[in-house]
C-alpha cells in the first residue's frame, strides 16, 4: 500500500471516529436537555395540583366552620392547564366572597376592640384565643362554630384575591396544552408545541417556555400555600388555649 493511500485511509478513520464522537457528544447534550424539558414540565404539572390541594385544604375549613357544604375540586388532565387554572380561581373566589360575608356580619356585633386582637397578625395567639373566647360568650354563640370569626377574619384579611394562578393575565402557550400533556415524553411534547405554534422549537426552547409559565404559578401558589397554613395553624394552636 503506497503512503497516499495509508494516509487517505487514516484520514478516513479519524474521520469516522470524530463523527462518532460527535454523534455521541450530541446524544448526551439531547439527552441531557430532553431530561430537562421532563424534569421542568412535572414541575409545572405539581404547582397546577398543589393549587387544587390547597383549594380542598380550604374547603375542608370552610365546611367545618362556616357550616357549608362545598365539594371538592379536582384536576381534570384532559382539560388545558388554563381551564384547570380557571376552575381554581372561581373555587377561590367563592371562599373569599364566603369570607367577607361572614366576617360582615362580624363587624356588625363585635367590638373594635375585640376585632383587632383576631385580625391584627402582631397579636399572640394566646391574646386572640381569649377574645374568640370571649367574642363566643359575648353573643351566645351567635355563629355556632367558636372559630368562624377567626376563620372568616383571616381569610377576608388575606392576600387571597391577588395568589390567584394568574393565568388569565398571561399569554404562555404551554398554559393551551392539557395537564396530561405534560406528563408526556419531552419528545410528545415538543411535538405538540411545535403544532400549537406552527414553528419548529428545539428542547431548550420548549424547556423556556415550561419554565416562563412555572415563574408564574410558583410564586403566587406558594404564597396561597403560606394563607392556608395559617389559617390551619391558627386554628390548632388557638383550639389548644380556649
Amino acid at each position: 500500500m503506497s503512503w497516499g493511500n495509508t494516509l487517505s485511509t487514516n484520514l478516513g478513520r479519524w474521520s469516522e471516529v470524530v463523527a462518532a464522537n460527535a454523534s455521541r457528544m450530541w446524544s448526551l447534550v439531547s439527552t441531557d436537555e430532553n431530561e430537562q424539558l421532563i424534569r421542568s414540565t412535572q414541575t409545572l404539572h405539581h404547582y397546577v395540583n398543589r393549587y387544587f390541594t390547597i383549594t380542598n385544604r380550604l374547603l375542608i375549613i370552610i365546611n367545618t366552620h362556616f357550616g357549608e357544604n362545598y365539594s371538592s375540586v379536582s384536576a381534570d388532565e384532559s382539560k388545558s392547564i388554563k381551564d384547570n387554572c380557571a376552575l381554581v380561581r372561581e373555587t377561590m373566589s367563592m371562599i373569599l366572597e364566603v369570607s367577607k360575608r361572614e366576617e360582615k356580619k362580624i363587624l356588625k356585633i363585635i367590638d373594635p376592640d375585640l376585632y383587632d386582637k383576631i385580625a391584627f397578625t402582631g397579636v399572640s395567639l394566646k391574646d386572640k384565643a381569649a377574645a374568640i373566647r370571649d367574642f363566643h360568650a359575648d353573643k351566645l354563640g351567635v355563629f355556632g362554630n367558636v372559630f368562624l370569626p377567626l376563620v372568616a377574619i383571616q381569610l377576608a384579611k388575606s392576600d387571597l384575591e391577588n395568589v390567584k394562578p394568574p393565568t388569565e393575565e398571561h399569554d404562555l402557550p404551554i398554559l393551551s396544552l392539557k395537564l396530561g400533556d405534560l406528563v408526556k415524553s419531552g419528545r410528545s411534547i415538543t411535538k405538540l408545541l411545535c403544532e400549537q405554534r406552527s414553528q419548529q422549537t428545539d428542547l431548550s426552547e420548549d424547556t423556556q417556555l415550561v419554565e416562563d409559565a412555572i415563574s408564574v404559578l410558583k410564586p403566587p401558589c406558594d404564597a396561597y400555600s403560606h394563607i392556608a397554613g395559617e389559617v390551619q395553624a391558627c386554628v390548632k394552636i388557638i383550639s389548644e388555649n380556649i
